[in-house]
């Protein structure tokens, strides 16, 4: 099982960071493995760097770009897509999306593609193996693949 989670990054820092993602990468490994009192600082560093997740408008992009597939599935606010390639479920949070997956890597695509229609900063982590990068380019530079590995 693959898993990712998704933090909209606020435009100030995805710009100074941007090509240096692996800054955002570490602090988020670092969180997840620290102690209760390192993880409160880190937990403040987090919430300075990342906006809530606007569910509302999410969803409503989600739904939008999801709702003629045979396959996708909502269910308690959680979506779900689940095939021959393989089965994918998303889930909104206050400060992040989090998406798993299993089947084949494909899969993983779909919800990060309606996820690049929007005008968010989209942070993609998988700190299981070590990949990190944004959804969808910036404007001002060249084009970053979806998950690149450091």
């Amino acid at each position: 099982m693959r898993k990712y989670d998704m933090y909209i990054i606020k435009e100030l820092f995805a710009n100074y960071y941007y090509g240096r993602e692996y800054f955002f990468y570490h602090l988020f490994k670092d969180y997840e493995t620290a102690n209760n009192k390192m993880k409160k600082i880190l937990s403040k560093q987090i919430d300075y760097i990342s906006s809530s997740i606007p569910a509302i408008q999410i969803y409503k992009q989600l739904i939008e770009q999801l709702q003629g597939r045979k396959d996708f599935i909502m269910n308690n606010g959680m979506f779900l897509v689940e095939n021959s390639r393989g089965s994918v479920n998303f889930k909104i949070y206050p400060k992040k999306c989090v998406m798993q997956s299993t089947g084949t890597m494909d899969i993983d695509m779909i919800f990060m593609e309606a996820l690049r229609k929007t005008e968010f900063n989209f942070l993609v982590v998988d700190l299981d193996n070590g990949r990190f990068g944004w959804i969808k380019p910036m404007k001002d530079h060249h084009y970053l693949e979806t998950l690149s590995s450091r």
